[in-house]
């Protein structure tokens, strides 16, 4: 957007020049000619401005409704793991010495999927202009990765 204002102001002094240096007309009309073409430059370069601020805007609301997205599947996840976490510990007051076992380890590792989900949701909220791609992308792993786990029942 920069590039479109720093262009808009060449445009606008080039045509003043132009007009300055093509016209044989007097040095007032000259000198008119000159203050009209200003402030046409003067105009574009507003409008232009205006163009910027808005596409700003506009970016800015796009990266608040993905971020708002990714941050409620992630909070969706962690209510998922939460619901596995307690029917875990429910088969486990019921379960036999091995299974015991296995739903324990089942549970430790549900466990600690579900901080590192905690852990990310805290940067979700964090400024992250340069890395969100990345960081959505690597969500959108994670996510998939425990989905798969809570289907699998293992």
């Amino acid at each position: 957007m920069k590039k479109q204002l720093l262009f808009a102001c060449l445009l606008a002094v080039c045509s003043a020049t132009v007009a300055l240096v093509a016209c044989n007309d007097t040095p007032s009309e000259k000198k008119e000619a000159a203050k009209d073409d200003m402030q046409d430059a003067r105009e574009k370069a507003a409008e232009a401005k205006n163009d910027m601020k808005d596409a700003s805007q506009d970016a800015m609301a796009a990266m608040r409704a993905e971020r708002d997205s990714v941050a409620m599947a992630m909070d969706k996840t962690a209510r998922d793991l939460d619901a596995e976490i307690s029917k875990i510990d429910n088969k486990i007051d019921k379960a036999s010495a091995k299974e015991k076992a296995r739903w324990q380890e089942r549970r430790k590792r549900l466990a600690a999927q579900r901080e590192e989900l905690r852990t990310d949701m805290a940067r979700v909220n964090e400024d992250m202009k340069d890395g969100w791609a990345d960081f959505k992308r690597s969500m959108a792993v994670k996510l998939d990765k425990i989905s798969a786990d809570l289907k699998s029942d293992n």
